[in-house]
C-alpha cells in the first residue's frame, strides 16, 4: 500500500465498461474497472478489488465521471496525510433540473451520497467497518452509516466530471 497512491474504482458492469476509456494507471492513481456481475456477487468482489488496491484512499467512481484536477490534489494530500478519513464529490452545478435538485436536498438532509457523486475513503476505514455492506440500488447507504458510525464525513469535494448521464452500472 502506497501513502500517495490514490486508487479509482470504477463501478459498472463489464457489459457496462467495455465501451469506458478508463484512464492510465500512474505512479500516484491506480484505476480498476469493477467488472461487477449482476447475479453475482458484488459485495465481495468489490471487498476484493479494495483489498487489493494498492492506495491508500479508494474512490468508487460512477461510469464514464472522473475527478476534477483539484480534486485529484486534495485527494493525494489525503492519502499521504493517512488519517482515517472518507467523504463524497459535488453535484455538478450544470445539472439544473428538477430530479437533480431533489437529489442534491436528498444528499443534504440525509447525508449519504448518491451513485452519481461517488465516494472516497482511507483502506483503513474500509475494512474497519467490515466492507461495502449491501450493494443494494442505493449502493453507499450502507457504506456511509457504517462510516458514520466511525466518523463524520469530509466536505464534499469539487463535482466529478460526467461524461454521460447513464448512472447505471449494470
Amino acid at each position: 500500500m502506497s501513502r500517495d497512491l490514490v486508487t479509482y474504482i470504477i463501478l459498472g458492469s463489464r457489459d457496462r465498461l467495455k465501451n469506458i476509456k478508463i484512464p492510465q494507471s500512474s505512479s500516484t492513481e491506480e484505476y480498476i474497472p469493477a467488472n461487477l456481475e449482476k447475479n453475482g456477487n458484488s459485495e465481495k468482489k468489490l471487498d476484493d478489488l479494495v483489498g487489493l488496491a494498492k492506495g491508500n484512499i479508494i474512490v468508487f467512481l460512477p461510469p464514464s465521471s472522473q475527478p476534477t484536477k483539484k480534486s485529484k490534489e486534495i485527494l493525494k494530500k489525503i492519502s499521504m496525510i493517512d488519517i482515517s478519513s472518507w467523504g463524497w464529490f459535488k453535484f455538478s452545478s450544470k445539472k439544473k433540473n428538477f430530479l437533480s435538485n431533489i437529489k442534491k436536498i436528498s444528499t443534504q438532509v440525509r447525508s449519504i451520497p448518491d451513485i452519481e457523486q461517488g465516494i472516497f475513503f482511507n483502506k483503513r476505514i474500509y475494512f474497519s467497518v467490515g466492507g461495502i455492506g449491501k450493494f443494494g440500488t442505493s449502493p453507499f447507504k450502507e457504506l456511509s452509516k457504517r462510516f458514520y458510525s466511525r466518523i463524520d464525513p469530509q466536505n464534499p469535494l469539487p463535482a466529478l466530471i460526467i461524461r454521460s448521464k447513464n448512472f447505471n452500472i449494470f
